[in-house]
């Protein structure tokens, strides 16, 4: 079973994984690479968890690695998304279709296409279902947080309806979470409250789709604290070393570092409420005599220089720091390695017969409980949300009603000072997280489930698989190039399907794609794997007519429609064309009413066009029909593309046209059929390597060149 993992966003690598680093680095990060990892000790899998390519001199050079080994039948492999710099995830919605062609290259260079796709958040659950479009391979998702409830918390909190929209994405979010669900096979959930409650609001919800299977923890890393006490001998120096150094990173801080650690350990998010843990410890003089604050949030250097949400959240914890005066008893640490000093941070504070404390409202599930809890530290959380299934299933801490501040204080202080309850919680979280929370009993299940939806569309077509199977591609304009002589057609028509197997047919028109079908179906030829229309500013695939939103996102870059237009306005030899279909997206479409003046309207045509309308490309027909499209387009652009995207040997594409506007398809590498009855123009590319003339016209000329580049047999 070949796996592949999409996780788009955040620092996806083996090691140290820089958790808190930003927003986007957090426990979704740490599950996709530890699944990842445990999966690749199985023989019967291979997976790859695909993520962004970074080069971004502020973050290791790690992350440019294409690809990294991640064990014996797993690697991360990073593809470009929207440059190399390191984005947030809301900043990457509009270069997702970039991405969805760079996995498809990359699935046609390995010559091999997925058996399962398991995205993880709604941008990667956006690609997928691209992907799933091609591939007619079964898709799992799993949101990790879902945007219903994001917009929910942030109008709580009076975010403009503008911000929503321009810094969060939101709406965006909410729409491919509902599309990926409508398509997805598989919904993976880490608890109940996932299941029952995040999903709910969603149309697209289907409760037989979905199953909780509880995520794993790298036990080897989260031992328990007491092997320091007894000298366990797998503890390295390596681990001794960070939790020195941790000790000394804390000394910084404290006054008193004998003292029992009230411990939270979060990223710098208004939604971790961490605000409230500090004034509770600072209203609380019984809870600063027998105990510090420790609050590890995120990594920093520079407060100023952080996101707005990270800084202000920073900001409010040193004013209420000096609001109660806490210096000498609470702990605010710059730095630390998430990979390999966060096991011996929650370490320190169960030696010292600490607790670990969120003061989050609600948690979808609760890595950190989970984490505390396997090294013995008991925890204190939320009675709503993920955190219930942690302590219905390991009973290693205890639940309060957040609003109820004093709780929150007076159950601190009971777990600080009862001796014997904290010792029989933090025996639970030992014994019990092995029990439930291990990645070899999550895997089994994983794969279980996968078993069951592998073979669900095996028996449908696959785009994919058919462009895999395509040794030769003709590529026909329509109008005097097919059309034109009905017998000759149906002989075209018969060689295209005898053919089929290993001979792919598509076109390439001015037409729009409607109008492409309303012609065609007047004729005999099959349906084309491929219709390139409105003179190659729009590529649709196979009998569903699926758009390529790559080719659109990849032509867009500096195309100013409105600009073009207005710019032309005033010249009288153009006349905008009204026919339905006519003007598209990347496409402006023109009628020359006086060509024997084509020359100087040319000349005006580009001048007027200037410096300030940005990029395009003019495409000239019978003197008559000019087509401004954006500079990446065009008939040829498009084919150059789809032999990329689908690994096409370009030699092997045999493009067939008469006219003008097909004239950038007979350009180097491509074996070109032009055929009898073309525009005279075209005579001066006579002589030239590559290029066949016919010596018929229309269907007859096409199958003349096919034959003559050995495309088909006679």
């Amino acid at each position: 079973m070949y796996i592949a993992i999409i996780n788009l966003h955040g620092l996806v690598r083996k090691e140290d994984i820089e958790m808190g680093r930003d927003a986007d680095t957090g426990g979704q990060t740490r599950y996709v690479v530890d699944l990842v990892k445990e999966l690749s000790k199985r023989e019967d899998v291979e997976v790859d968890l695909f993520t962004r390519l970074i080069k971004d001199v502020r973050y290791d050079a790690g992350y440019s690695k294409s690809i990294e080994k991640l064990g014996e039948h797993a690697r991360i492999v990073r593809l470009n998304c929207g440059g190399t710099k390191y984005l947030r995830k809301e900043l990457l919605w509009p270069y997702l279709d970039e991405y969805v062609d760079n996995l498809i290259s990359f699935f046609r260079t390995q010559k091999k296409g997925p058996d399962i796709i398991h995205a993880h958040y709604a941008d990667a659950g956006y690609v997928a279902t691209e992907v799933e479009t091609y591939f007619q391979t079964p898709l799992v998702f799993t949101g990790h947080s879902l945007g219903r409830n994001k917009l929910e918390y942030l109008r709580s909190q009076q975010v403009s309806e503008e911000k929503l929209d321009q810094y969060y994405h939101i709406h965006t979010r909410i729409k491919q979470e509902e599309r990926t669900m409508r398509h997805a096979n598989l919904v993976i959930t880490s608890t109940h409250y996932e299941k029952d409650t995040l999903y709910a609001p969603y149309a697209s919800r289907e409760a037989e789709k979905m199953k909780v299977i509880p995520p794993g923890l790298d036990l080897e890393t989260f031992f328990p604290y007491y092997h320091y006490e007894i000298q366990d001998p797998s503890i390295t120096e390596e681990m001794k070393h960070a939790q020195y150094t941790m000790v000394r990173e804390l000394q910084r801080f404290l006054t008193n570092m004998d003292k029992p650690f009230i411990l939270a350990l979060c990223r710098p998010d208004a939604r971790k409420n961490i605000d409230l843990l500090i004034e509770i410890y600072g209203k609380s003089k019984d809870l600063q005599a027998i105990a510090n604050l420790v609050i590890v949030a995120g990594i920093r250097d520079d407060i100023s220089s952080m996101e707005e949400g990270e800084r202000q959240v920073l900001t409010d914890m040193l004013l209420l720091m000096d609001r109660y005066d806490l210096y000498g008893k609470m702990a605010i640490p710059k730095h630390h390695n998430p990979g390999r000093d966060v096991p011996e941070i929650y370490r320190l504070a169960a030696m010292k017969r600490g607790v670990f404390v969120s003061t989050a409202a609600l948690e979808n599930f609760g890595l950190t409980f989970i984490e505390a809890s396997a090294v013995g530290l008991p925890f204190i959380g939320t009675d709503k949300g993920g955190v219930k299934d942690i302590f219905e299933n390991c009973e290693s801490g205890v639940l309060v009603d957040i609003a109820d501040h004093q709780a929150i204080g007076d159950t601190i202080y009971e777990l600080l000072t009862d001796t014997q309850k904290w010792q029989q919680l933090s025996h639970n979280g030992v014994e019990r997280i092995r029990q439930v929370y291990n990645w070899e009993t999550h895997v089994d299940t994983y794969l279980e489930q996968l078993g069951t939806i592998k073979t669900m569309k095996q028996d449908l077509p696959a785009l994919a698989k058919r462009m895999a199977n395509i040794e030769h591609l003709v590529v026909c304009d329509i109008d005097n190039t097919l059309t034109g002589d009905m017998q000759a057609a149906r002989k075209l028509a018969d060689v295209l399907k005898t053919n089929q197997a290993h001979l792919g047919f598509a076109i390439a028109t001015g037409r729009s794609l409607d109008s492409a079908h309303e012609i065609l179906s007047q004729y005999p030829f099959p349906h084309p794997d491929i219709l390139i229309t409105a003179v190659g500013s729009e590529v649709h695939y196979g009998t569903d007519d699926v758009p390529d939103k790559g080719w659109s996102n990849y032509i867009r870059r500096r195309w100013k429609r409105e600009a073009i237009k207005q710019a032309l306005h005033d010249i009288p030899a153009l006349v905008l064309q009204t026919e339905e279909g006519t003007q598209r997206t990347y496409k402006i479409s023109y009628t020359i009413t006086d060509p024997a003046n084509i020359q100087t309207i040319m000349e005006q045509v580009k001048q007027a066009l200037g410096n300030h309308t940005g990029m395009h490309h003019l495409i000239l027909s019978h003197d008559t029909y000019l087509d401004i499209l954006p500079y990446r387009a065009g008939k040829g652009d498009a084919i150059q593309y789809l032999a990329w995207k689908w690994g096409l040997e370009v030699g092997n594409i045999v493009t067939c046209g008469d006219s003008g506007n097909d004239r950038d398809m007979f350009a180097k590498p491509f074996k070109s059929v032009i055929v009898a009855n073309h525009e005279p123009a075209l005579d001066a590319l006579k002589r030239t390597k590559n290029r066949f003339f016919a010596t018929k016209p229309a269907s007859e000329g096409v199958l003349e060149g096919l034959i003559h580049f050995k495309a088909v047999k006679p």
